[in-house]
């Protein structure tokens, strides 16, 4: 007999108990309708709800894989414009508020290290923190940033671009630099600067200007005049601000009026028919004087005319350091969520650094108390007002002994350019081989009236704006500074009794009546440092070099010395040891590197640079085939980075206190 299909068997089941299932469905829906529909909404609402959680969780995925994604700052090699692990403080002299590097807290599973104190870059005196007692003076997370791909989906990768792409040398590690070489060109390096060149050729040639608004992004502070030091105002320490006459030695005593408070600097001149000159010098007290100061004991005679030259100073690299045994009880952990260690008993928390003995040193190198590299090119900003009578106001800035100047008539308000090499007059000129010696502007500086001033020389350009807009001139403002100075004599110069020239780099003047200066600021380029070789720190001298010059080891703090001793510098030509460095770079290569040169591994000198492996045989060949290359393949390209939107909060007055400050565009 044939067996029937438990199928059907089934369905006979179905049919016999039709009567009592239709009791149990009676029983079921024993409810009212408005229990009915209560309940319906319910089992609807609450699978709609986990349909949300999980389309939610479908357009995340797909928004961070393909349209956004945030990433935090982990170190400074991109500071000061975007900020690793860092200390954030206000100086207590001047005001000035400044970062400090810090990430070497964190470089292993425990701090063998600890940041104590940082150096101002407006006043140069030494901050130090109290860990103990100031919660805001310990180390805050880097900047967190939001970083778009898509953009280079629709877009060309720009020059200048802050871009985020995977390290050639481990493609799982995220790198954040600013785009600056771009495919089929050979770029160089040299005296900080960019050149490039299409193709295949030999080395750069046509200098790199950036965009106005890019260069104002990524200039370094030197000195504002609205940040002043009580204790030098009263110790009588000398201004860096004063007036001088062609051939003076000391500041003539019927000239500027140069006068400060702790609100800031006021200059004050009632000039006749001949220019009547104010001028930076860049000086500042050593530790012994700031002592003295703070004791308000007498200072050591110090000459007004005192300066050095403006080098790539870092504050953010100025970090001192010391071993974490002298000031916890124990090693802190870097482990998220570990409990805090105790201070040692011995730590004089906020006190000098002179309780460590000679444990401190000063950022990576133990040098960066200075920069190790002169840089000439720099912005001035002037807040001036001048009288009815007033007739002209020079702005002037000196690089290499060469004086570039704009002349306003104030009667006109007519900008003029000028470039001299002593009284000889140079021309600027374009690429193209156009030449003009004295390109002009109509400006809104009339006698009679306050504003402010601001010209740059940097990248070979002039660049003037008056209450912050751009000037647009009748010629080119551009220059080969090449032309006027070759590799070997392109050094700082010095003339005492004549003109300080680079040792008083910034000047402004006027002539024809009454004039007040509220404000001085002073900015400097950045300088990228020509090095293709980190192993023994990034620089741009060539040591074989530097050794032939005396026939003597000519040490870092020897540099740093000669560039602080304006009548050394022509016995010590250094400048002329400074390397340049080429990069070929082919379609679909990118040349990336940091804001911060002189911490920056990038792509200058990462080929080699980091060890590599781990991966099963069969991965790494394709894992780091860009292990040893000097560039970032397209296909590594992660996305450009927008916007900082969540700096570190502040801890006080309460905790998570917004840092409206840092929250910003990124350029």
């Amino acid at each position: 007999m044939k067996q029937k299909p438990v199928s059907d068997a089934s369905k006979k089941s179905t049919k016999g108990n039709k009567k009592s299932g239709a009791t149990r469905s009676a029983v079921a829906d024993d409810r009212t309708p408005q229990q009915r529909l209560g309940d319906a909404i319910r089992t609807s609402a609450g699978r709609e709800t986990v349909e949300a959680f999980v389309v939610a969780f479908i357009l995340a995925l797909l928004f961070r894989a393909f349209i956004a994604e945030a990433f935090v700052i982990p170190t400074g090699s991109m500071a000061p414009t975007l900020m690793g692990a860092h200390k954030d403080v206000i100086c207590d002299q001047c005001q000035q508020r400044f970062q400090v590097g810090a990430s070497k807290e964190r470089e292993g599973p425990v701090q063998d290290l600890t940041v104590v104190a940082g150096i101002c870059p407006n006043c140069r005196y030494l901050n130090n923190l109290d860990l103990a007692n100031t919660s805001d003076d310990g180390t805050f997370n880097g900047d967190r940033i939001l970083v778009s791909k898509y953009a280079y989906a629709i877009n060309e990768p720009e020059r200048w671009d802050v871009i985020v792409f995977k390290f050639p040398g481990n493609p799982k590690q995220n790198y954040i630099k600013r785009l600056v070489g771009l495919p089929d060109e050979t770029l160089t390096i040299r005296h900080g600067d960019i050149y490039v060149s299409p193709g295949d050729a030999p080395e750069g040639k046509q200098i790199l200007r950036k965009p106005a608004d890019k260069l104002m992004a990524m200039a370094h502070h030197v000195y504002d005049t609205d940040k002043q030091s009580e204790y030098l105002i009263k110790s009588n320490f000398p201004s860096r601000i004063q007036p001088w006459r062609p051939g003076a030695s000391s500041p003539p005593d019927d000239s500027w009026t140069v006068k400060r408070s702790k609100e800031g600097l006021v200059a004050t001149v009632d000039a006749d028919q001949q220019p009547e000159w104010v001028r930076y010098f860049h000086h500042w007290p050593d530790d012994r004087q700031w002592e003295q100061a703070g004791a308000e004991a007498a200072l050591d005679p110090v000459d007004p005319y005192s300066s050095r030259l403006i080098t790539d100073f870092y504050a953010y690299d100025c970090y001192i350091l010391v071993p974490s045994r002298a000031i916890y009880t124990t090693s802190p952990s870097n482990a998220r969520l570990s409990r805090g260690v105790p201070f040692d008993p011995d730590y004089q928390s906020g006190g000098a650094i002179t309780q460590f003995g000679g444990l401190p040193r000063c950022g990576t190198s133990g040098y960066a108390n200075e920069g190790m590299h002169w840089v000439g090119d720099l912005i001035a900003e002037t807040a001036i007002t001048t009288d009815a009578d007033c007739e002209q106001m020079i702005v002037e800035l000196v690089e290499s002994g060469i004086r570039y100047q704009c002349r306003i008539d104030l009667e006109s308000g007519q900008a003029k350019l000028v470039i001299l090499d002593g009284e000889k007059q140079l021309p600027f000129t374009t690429a193209g081989g156009e030449s003009v010696l004295s390109p002009t502007a109509s400006t809104g500086v009339i006698a009679g009236t306050d504003c402010s001033v601001q010209m740059s020389n940097c990248d070979d350009q002039i660049l003037l704006w008056v209450n912050d807009e751009l000037v647009s001139f009748d010629g080119p403002t551009t220059f080969d500074a090449g032309q006027f100075r070759s590799d070997q004599d392109s050094g700082p110069r010095y003339q005492p009794g004549v003109h300080p020239l680079d040792a008083s780099p910034v000047g402004v003047a006027v002539s024809g009546g009454k004039a007040t200066i509220s404000r001085v600021k002073i900015l400097r380029d950045k300088y990228y440092i020509a090095d293709d070789n980190s192993d023994f720190g990034i620089r741009d001298y060539d040591s074989s070099k530097l050794f032939s010059l005396r026939d003597e080891n000519i040490s870092q703090r020897d540099i740093q010395t000669i560039m602080a001793r304006p009548e050394l510098w022509s016995e010590y030509p250094i400048w002329s040891t400074r390397r340049k460095v080429t990069f070929r770079l082919e379609e679909d290569q990118f040349f990336p590197m940091g804001d911060n040169s002189p911490e920056s591994l990038d792509a200058r000198c990462w080929a080699g640079a980091k060890a590599f492996g781990g991966l099963p045989k069969r991965f790494e060949e394709q894992a780091y085939r860009f292990a040893e290359a000097s560039y970032v393949p397209r296909d590594l390209l992660v996305g450009k980075a927008l916007v900082v939107f969540w700096p570190h909060p502040w801890n006080t007055p309460v905790p998570f206190t917004p840092n409206f400050d840092r929250f910003r565009l990124i350029r």
